[in-house]
């Protein structure tokens, strides 16, 4: 077991003056200043700036085209289409009364990292660290980590153990209950529940819970619904309320390949670690050679056959992989705020409606004929 780790003040201070100087450029601008010239160009005015796929997406989302389709459309038609199609309903919305749009810039790539419809979806992270920190202050909770990423996202997950309890019944999972704080220029600014495993010192983020809020502005009617939540978590030393039951279900539902093949593919595309390194954690090689031992092909299989191929992992121990792989040193390649990232991606798993669980067992094990030649033996 991992003693309790916290961020020393000298820490702190450094990681605030890091989420400081990255902190994103907001620029609102007329609809009618801008067009999608490529895949991941969008000009403004006479300026060509690169974007991130991320903000094609959140520009797709306010012209009113749905994130699948979007998929299916460029696929079918290719991606010069795709650009016509979106600055045609550009166009449209602008008719519809929708006239300007957020440029959310990172100030040290000068790409555009994310679109927003609306400014005041965003909050800067001198005011997320001011208010996240009054609230880690107010509530008596340390610092665990502190991370912030290439495109000025910041996390700062935050717990005490003071706010200590455990699973009825179950040994060893005993948590510290806490916060964390994420701002990203997709996302914005969200408080969602922190809970740290004491077994192994894992810590997981869990925005899919009842108890997560996005703050986007800060009205005194916002802020006073905000404080509320935070004191009835408080009152229960930050116990998600579903947590217990969430836990025990993922402990007895087996995951799907589907779900083993995505929890796999989240540490993958954050590290350095090669495909089998990544056993340990999500045993994806070894899982994959049963299904072929038991002449079950896994390589041709669709998403909907692979959310149905049952395996012998449980939903849990992929999300201890998850956690355990993002907070802990392996010698790997990977950033912190990518650690935060994966705590996150576990909490999802754990909150999401899991593949496996409406499977029911059947005393049907084999098909039983009524006809052909059985049908005409009994006639």
């Amino acid at each position: 077991m991992r003693n309790f780790e916290t961020l020393s003040s000298s820490a702190f201070d450094a990681k605030v003056k890091d989420a400081l100087l990255c902190s994103p450029i907001r620029k609102e601008v007329s609809l009618k200043d801008i067009e999608i010239i490529k895949n991941n160009v969008l000009r403004y005015q006479d300026k060509q700036i690169v974007m991130e796929p991320i903000a094609f997406k959140g520009l797709c989302k306010i012209v009113g085209l749905p994130t699948g389709f979007d998929k299916t459309f460029s696929e079918a038609f290719g991606d010069k289409a795709r650009q016509q199609l979106v600055n045609r309903l550009k166009v449209a919305v602008q008719a519809k009364g929708k006239t300007t749009v957020s440029l959310v810039i990172n100030p040290d790539s000068r790409r555009i990292v994310s679109v927003q419809s609306d400014p005041k979806n965003l909050v800067s992270n001198k005011t997320f660290i001011d208010t996240s920190s009054r609230i880690i202050d107010k509530y008596g909770l340390e610092v665990n980590n502190f991370s912030v990423g290439k495109n000025g996202g910041v996390v700062i997950n935050a717990s005490s153990i003071k706010n200590s309890w455990g699973i009825t019944g179950i040994k060893g999972e005993d948590h510290y209950g806490g916060i964390s704080f994420v701002n990203s220029p997709d996302g914005g600014y969200k408080v969602s529940p922190f809970m740290w495993r004491l077994i192994c010192a894992n810590g997981m983020i869990g925005t899919a819970f009842e108890e997560t809020l996005s703050l986007g502005q800060m009205d005194a009617r916002t802020m006073e619904g905000f404080w509320a939540m935070l004191n009835d978590l408080a009152s229960r030393n930050f116990r998600p309320s579903s947590f217990e039951e969430k836990v025990k279900l993922a402990m007895n539902t087996n995951a799907s390949l589907a779900e083993l093949q995505y929890a796999h593919d989240i540490i993958k595309n954050c590290t350095n670690a090669e495909y089998k390194e990544l056993e340990s954690w999500i045993p994806l090689v070894t899982t994959k050679e049963a299904f072929h031992r038991a002449h079950i092909d896994t390589i041709f299989m669709t998403k909907e056959q692979m959310k149905n191929a049952r395996t012998g992992t449980s939903v849990y121990d992929l999300v201890n992989g998850l956690t355990n792989f993002g907070s802990a040193d392996y010698g790997f390649k990977i950033s912190e705020y990518d650690q935060r990232k994966l705590q996150l991606e576990a909490g999802r798993l754990l909150t999401k409606k899991f593949d496996m669980a409406n499977q029911v067992k059947s005393p049907f094990e084999q098909i039983t004929s009524h006809f052909g030649t059985a049908y005409e033996a009994t006639n």
